[in-house]
């Protein structure tokens, strides 16, 4: 019984980490990058770097916002990578 308590947690973590990758882009770096049109926001709520990781990441390496993004987003893909080989 352990074990299946272990792998739902594990699917869990996954989906959360995939959710996380797929939000910090749709969020934080989609405004950023380059693209048609000037209004890159995708809708009235989404404001550019609302990410509560991005800003004190970018206080404490001293970085852009947009590489602090990248950088969350790399680490959030090691992540869902390593829960899934545990799994």
């Amino acid at each position: 019984m352990a074990g299946f308590g272990a792998e739902v947690l594990i699917e869990v973590g996954q989906l959360v980490l995939g959710f996380y990758g797929f939000w910090l882009v749709w969020r934080v770096l989609l405004p950023v990058l380059p693209g048609a049109g000037e209004d890159r926001r995708l809708s009235p709520f989404a404001m550019p770097l609302t990410d509560p990781f991005v800003g004190p990441l970018t206080r404490l390496l001293r970085l852009p916002p947009w590489v602090a993004a990248l950088l969350l987003l790399v680490v959030d893909a090691a992540a869902s990578v390593a829960l899934g080989r545990i799994g």
